[in-house]
């Protein structure tokens, strides 16, 4: 697309900054061994209530795991791992899942990765916004949001031209420039995530990535997640969700 920058200069630039409409995740635990967790969640509660008996079966366990989160006993289910890769997500949004502290996260470094030898740079601009309206920035400059995140694309390509390295050019790389991570934690870690970051006052990006994230995996391992019920849809299009309570809380 070309786009002109109105202003008293008048001059013209094309827009190189690709603009991502969907994050995506891909989770990297094979379904099969998510599913034969639930065995070993299994085993470790009964072994606080002594009350092993009979075969464990991936249908014993998640009946079990319903009835320990159903009583609010969710210390069982610490004894199991996820690995998610999500791509396509702002700087922004790893800020707020780098917040769990209780994951193990490996995020792309922007110390060590040239986004001037990366081609086309991606950015991530909130759902339902003009990306094309004029903003007046006085002087007779008028940018649109889709020129204005080019710029800074383009900033930071000239500050490594002028040899400044990535570490240093990377200042100036705005809060919605795309980026990815890998983040691994335990069931009851991911309940946690999603129970703060599927609700209505979680920000949009992250409620919508980690919102399909718990979608899929309701359908995996249903038993450990399916007490998130979904409550609607925001003005952004995006959808939000509940946790029920436990009998025990």
């Amino acid at each position: 697309m070309n786009m002109d920058l109105v202003g008293e200069k008048g001059f013209g630039i094309k827009i190189r900054m690709r603009m991502i409409e969907n994050p995506c995740f891909e989770i990297l635990t094979p379904k099969s061994v998510l599913r034969d967790q639930l065995l070993g969640i299994e085993r470790a509660g009964r072994t606080c209530y002594r009350s092993e008996k009979g075969e464990v079966t991936t249908e014993t366990a998640e009946k079990f795991v319903r009835m320990l989160l159903g009583r609010g006993h969710e210390t069982p289910i610490e004894h199991s791992l996820m690995t998610v890769r999500f791509t396509d997500i702002s700087i922004g949004m790893t800020r707020e899942q780098n917040r769990h502290r209780l994951t193990a996260i490996s995020e792309r470094s922007t110390r060590y990765v040239d986004y001037d030898k990366e081609g086309e740079v991606g950015f991530v601009p909130p759902p339902g916004r003009d990306l094309d309206i004029g903003v007046d920035l006085g002087d007779g400059l008028v940018l649109s949001p889709r020129q204005m995140a080019d710029m800074e694309e383009r900033f930071y390509r000239s500050l490594r031209g002028q040899g400044w390295s990535p570490e240093d050019a990377r200042q100036y790389l705005p809060i919605g420039t795309e980026s990815e991570e890998v983040v691994s934690a335990n069931f009851r870690e991911w309940r946690h995530i999603f129970a703060l970051r599927t609700t209505k006052p979680a920000h949009w990006e992250i409620r919508r990535v980690i919102g399909e994230l718990l979608g899929e995996v309701q359908e995996i391992v249903p038993g450990v997640f399916a007490d998130f019920v979904e409550r609607g849809i925001d003005d952004k299009g995006v959808k939000y969700y509940e946790m029920l309570k436990a009998r025990g809380k």
